[in-house]
């Protein structure tokens, strides 16, 4: 049991050590999804969380601040789930 533990134990260590060297948020903060620029939100070790002004939407309900928001994770960029902010 012991040596198969010590082998997990190992692997863990190293894949969570290659996540935090190709973290987005490790090389370059401050630039997503090429050369349009983000705002970085949360850098952990592991991942960074970008978020991304799209403007103004306007419905009948008033208007608001859309912000488009990304996880990176080993120098990859997903979509994660957007925001609006009413603005007054």
């Amino acid at each position: 049991m012991k040596k198969y533990f010590t082998g997990i134990l190992v692997t863990l260590i190293m894949v969570i050590g290659i996540l935090g060297i190709t973290n987005p948020g490790f090389k370059q903060p401050y630039q997503l999804l090429d050369n349009q620029e983000g705002k970085l939100i949360h850098n952990y070790f592991i991942f960074s969380v970008y978020v991304h002004n799209e403007g103004l939407v306007k419905n009948e309900k008033g208007n608001y601040r859309f912000y488009r928001r990304y996880i990176g994770i080993a120098l990859h960029f997903y979509e994660i789930s957007s925001l609006r902010i009413k603005v007054e």
